[in-house]
C-alpha cells in the first residue's frame, strides 16, 4: 500500500506500442461499457421527456469521457499528459446533462430558465479555468492538478443537483430519488483516494480503487432514473383506472 505518492507506472508493449497502465484502460473500459448500457436502458423509457434525454446524454458523455480517459493512460508515451485533456473536458460536459435532466422536472416552470442558465454560466466558467491551467500551468511535476477545476465543477454540480434537488425530488416525486442522494455518500472515497493518492497496489493503484465506487455510482444513477420512470408509469395507471 502506498499513501501520498503514486507507484510507477506498469509499462506493456502491443503491437510494437510503448504502453502503460492497462489497469488504467480496463477499468475505463468498463465504466465506458456500463455507462453507454445505461444509456442504451434509459433512451428506450421513451416519453420524450427532456430529464430522461438528458440523462441518456449524460450516460453517453460520461463513458466518454473514461473511453478518452484510458487512451490517455495506457498512450502516456506518446500523447504525454496533452493525452487526458480530452477526458477531462468530457467530464466537465457530462456534468451538465445531469444538471439539465434534473432541472427539467423542477416543479415551479418560471424558476428553470435561471437554473438553466446558472448551470451554463458554470460550465463555461469550467471550460475557461481547465483551459486557462492546460495552457498555464506546469503539469508535468503533477498532472492530477489538472483535474482541479474539473472536479471543482464536478463537485458543485452534483451536490446541487442530485443533492439539493435529489432531496426535493425524493419527497415530491418518489422516494426512488435517494438513490441519487445516496451515489454522493458513495463519491466521497474516491475523493479520498485522489486527494491522498492511496493505492493499494502498482496495478490496483487510486484509479482502479476510484473506478470501483465510480461504478457504484453510475449504478445508482441508474436506479434512480428507473425509479421516477416507474414512478411516472404508476401515475399513468391511476389516472386510467
Amino acid at each position: 500500500m502506498r499513501i501520498g505518492e503514486d507507484y510507477d507506472k506498469i509499462e506493456f508493449e502491443l503491437f510494437g506500442l510503448d504502453l502503460v497502465e492497462p489497469n488504467a484502460m480496463i477499468g475505463d473500459s468498463i465504466l465506458f461499457l456500463t455507462s453507454l448500457y445505461f444509456a442504451y436502458r434509459v433512451n428506450k423509457f421513451g416519453r420524450n421527456s427532456p430529464f430522461f434525454k438528458m440523462w441518456m446524454l449524460f450516460f453517453v458523455a460520461f463513458g466518454f469521457s473514461f473511453l478518452f480517459g484510458g487512451i490517455g493512460h495506457t498512450f502516456f508515451n506518446y500523447f504525454d499528459i496533452p493525452g487526458k485533456y480530452p477526458g477531462w473536458y468530457m467530464g466537465i460536459i457530462a456534468v451538465v446533462f445531469i444538471e439539465l435532466a434534473m432541472i427539467s422536472i423542477y416543479p415551479k416552470k418560471e424558476k428553470q430558465r435561471l437554473f438553466r442558465s446558472l448551470t451554463f454560466l458554470k460550465f463555461i466558467l469550467a471550460i475557461t479555468g481547465a483551459t486557462l491551467v492546460f495552457a498555464l500551468v506546469d503539469l508535468q511535476p503533477d498532472p492530477s492538478v489538472g483535474l482541479k477545476v474539473p472536479s471543482l465543477n464536478t463537485f458543485i454540480g452534483l451536490v446541487m443537483a442530485l443533492g439539493v434537488l435529489g432531496s426535493l425530488y425524493q419527497k415530491y416525486y418518489t422516494p426512488g430519488f435517494k438513490y441519487h442522494l445516496l451515489s454522493l455518500l458513495v463519491l466521497l472515497p474516491t475523493a479520498i483516494f485522489q486527494t491522498f493518492k492511496i493505492g493499494l497496489a502498482p496495478w490496483f493503484d487510486r484509479n482502479d480503487l476510484s473506478h470501483i465506487f465510480l461504478l457504484l455510482s453510475i449504478i445508482l444513477y441508474y436506479k434512480g432514473v428507473k425509479a421516477y420512470h416507474l414512478s411516472l408509469d404508476q401515475q399513468a395507471t391511476v389516472s386510467v383506472d
